[in-house]
């Protein structure tokens, strides 16, 4: 996904510049449109246009996320709060999207709890890995595959069938394992 963030870098650019919205804004719009989304996937199962509608939410909602950071660096408006708030935003759009997603799909409630710790735990290392070694790392399954597997993985499952971002959280968390091994080795 890194040359995905390099080209969002360029497109948000001219935007992102020009944009009266903070960066904290941003990310409060993206974890509204996110949590809409939740909820049009939790009764896109009875109606189908609904689930429709949330797939464009999300897609929305992650390039609000992308442009958040964009807007940051630009306008000279990092702060630290600002990346807090932008993880712990990840963290409640990531759980509600994939729990309602799945409960609207009526996987079984074990299955839910064990994604959702699943997908907790993969954001938790992330940002872990991050703190204890003082840069992002992009190498790995992260946000931006989330929020890309997030549109996929339903429109798949809608056809085919559910519980695939069970499997991707745990890839993740496994890659993002072998990341910290050569950070600590390197």
């Amino acid at each position: 996904m890194h040359p995905w963030r390099e080209r969002l870098n360029r497109w948000f650019t001219p935007v992102a510049r020009r944009l009266p919205l903070s960066p904290n804004t941003i990310t409060l719009i993206a974890l509204c449109l996110n949590l809409v989304a939740a909820v049009l996937l939790l009764l896109g199962t009875r109606h189908p246009a609904l689930f429709l509608v949330a797939m464009i939410f999300v897609a929305i909602g992650g390039f609000a996320d992308a442009l958040d950071g964009v807007v940051a660096r630009l306008q000279q408006k990092e702060t630290r709060f600002g990346d807090f708030l932008d993880h712990i935003c990840d963290r409640i759009s990531d759980t509600a999207l994939a729990a309602f997603w799945m409960i609207g799909n009526r996987v079984r409630e074990t299955l839910v709890v064990a994604a959702v710790i699943v997908i907790m735990l993969n954001g938790y290392i992330g940002t872990q890995i991050e703190a204890t070694f003082r840069e992002r790392n992009y190498e790995s399954l992260g946000r931006g595959e989330f929020v890309l597997a997030l549109v996929v993985f339903p429109i798949v499952s809608f056809i085919l069938f559910s519980n695939l971002l069970l499997v991707f959280a745990l890839i993740g968390i496994v890659q993002r394992i072998v990341v910290a091994q050569r950070m600590e080795r390197s």
